[in-house]
């Protein structure tokens, strides 16, 4: 599978399928399927992509299950999926015979219609398939009931404290940090970086909002897993945990590319400061032109004055790398006023959210976390 970049104007309208894993051998939410391969690569969990071997006579639960899945892969492709039917989940080729090819486009159909999309068989194929034929579906949810998606890539030097963050936010109440790091350990994918504790790899978390605005991974309900999370969401944001080391820069940069985020959350550590890592980030951010907002992390190590300092310190760097004048808001009152305020003060400013986070104790997650994504994000700037 091969990754994209997505096409976006800075109003924030898509202009293509989105940054998101595509179809074998293909682009923009096409399969391909009419190449002579023997086989697909493996199905992935994550992307818009789904293999079915077959879709024939589901029971009521499994076929819930379905639309949830269905739903899920909707809102990884913002409102597109592509669905290939007849092929194993290994990306074998099985193909259907023309009964159950047709039974599985009517389950599909009937799945389409309680996720409001509609479905056109775009392409099938005969050739090197053991079995019938296999079939390319395209579906595209009606776009007044597309899901609201925003894009935040998590910015910052190493050890300043992105991961925990991120990791806090989307674990909900029991994802607590302990002061040595276990925040980071629900983000982090690979064994190297629980050893060292440093990123080297793009994560994604999802958050999910519903209608009432509330942040559903802090609800009191079970743990739910990714898809059950975006299907019960109106609104969802993507945290795009990024490396801090310079070491792994260019992974940084297609984090901040071939993503499209919406916004850049700088994270600045109030134990290590502003360095170096943390000025380049925030120039590649304001180069792309990534509206920047800045959080101060870890304030349970510092005192009011070092904090104060380094808040101003942060102001003039945003300045230094020409990003319009900071808005700088220091409580969850002050957020809440600027959000609801007519015009909102964002329009003409790059945020500054300076609500210092302890994610051992909570500290102002609530208040960082609880806001759904247009109102966390600023509205633009």
């Amino acid at each position: 599978f091969t990754r994209v970049l997505t096409v976006r104007d800075r109003s924030g309208s898509c202009l293509g399928m989105g940054a998101r894993r595509t179809p074998p051998h293909g682009s923009h939410g096409s399969a391909d399927i009419s190449h002579d391969a023997d086989s697909y690569p493996q199905e992935v969990e994550v992307g818009n992509v789904e293999y079915k071997l077959k879709l024939v006579s589901p029971t009521p639960a499994r076929f819930q299950q379905l639309v949830t899945q269905l739903a899920y892969r909707l809102a990884e492709g913002r409102g597109r999926a592509v669905y290939l039917l007849g092929v194993e989940d290994d990306g074998a080729l099985h193909g259907l015979c023309p009964r159950d090819m047709s039974a599985s486009l009517g389950t599909l159909r009937r799945m389409c219609g309680h996720v409001s999309a509609r479905m056109v068989v775009a392409a099938q194929r005969t050739k090197g398939v053991p079995t019938g034929r296999i079939a390319e579906v395209r579906i595209e949810q009606f776009a007044e009931c597309a899901q609201v998606e925003v894009r935040i890539a998590v910015l910052g030097s190493a050890q300043a404290g992105k991961s925990s963050v991120v990791g806090v936010l989307a674990g909900g109440p029991g994802a607590l940090d302990d002061g040595k790091g276990s925040a980071r350990t629900l983000v982090m994918r690979h064994m190297h970086e629980l050893e060292t504790g440093a990123t080297s790899s793009i994560s994604q978390q999802v958050l999910g909002f519903d209608g009432a605005s509330r942040l559903l991974n802090w609800t009191e309900e079970l743990a739910r897993t990714t898809s059950e999370l975006c299907a019960s969401s109106t609104r969802v944001m993507t945290l795009l945990d990024l490396c801090g080391e310079g070491r792994f820069l260019k992974t940084t940069l297609a984090g901040l590319t071939a993503h499209a985020p919406d916004y850049a959350l700088l994270c600045v550590g109030a134990d290590v400061g502003i360095t170096a890592a943390t000025r380049l980030h925030a120039l590649l951010a304001a180069g792309l032109g990534v509206p920047v907002v800045a959080l101060l992390c870890k304030a349970d190590v510092a005192d009011a004055t070092s904090l104060g300092n380094l808040a101003e310190a942060t102001l003039r760097l945003l300045a230094e790398c020409g990003l319009p004048s900071p808005l700088y808001l220091e409580s969850e009152a002050e957020l809440e006023a600027a959000v609801l305020a007519e015009p909102p003060p964002f329009s003409a400013h790059c945020p500054c959210l300076a609500l210092p986070p302890s994610g051992a104790d909570g500290g102002s997650e609530d208040d960082s976390g609880g806001a759904e994504p247009d109102a966390a994000a600023g509205g633009g700037g």
